[in-house]
């Protein structure tokens, strides 16, 4: 049997080693918390969106401004001439299958 001496170095061995794990632990959670405080002001000015429409349609008038119409309309055009084509491709591999 280990004798008190030997118990009390282990102890303090485990509790060095458990202090180090929460500092590790504790660092870690500060990355994901900074990281989540984005997602959370994300969520938000969405949630606001939502409930004001005129805050929302106010948003879209600046981008066609800031963009300008005829880059917006070229995007637009390129968007959906790629949305085209990957549902046929995906019409097509849906019956070669």
């Amino acid at each position: 049997m280990k004798s008190r001496r030997e118990l009390a170095h282990k102890r303090e061995l485990l509790v060095a080693r458990c202090e180090r794990q929460r500092s590790d632990l504790a660092y870690s959670a500060d990355g994901i918390t900074h990281s989540l405080r984005h997602v959370d002001a994300a969520v938000g000015v969405a949630r606001r969106a939502t409930t004001h429409p005129l805050l929302l349609a106010s948003a879209v008038a600046a981008v066609v401004v800031v963009i300008r119409p005829r880059r917006l309309l070229q995007g637009l055009t390129w968007g959906l001439s790629v949305a085209a084509v990957a549902r046929r491709a995906s019409a097509l591999l849906r019956t070669s299958t």
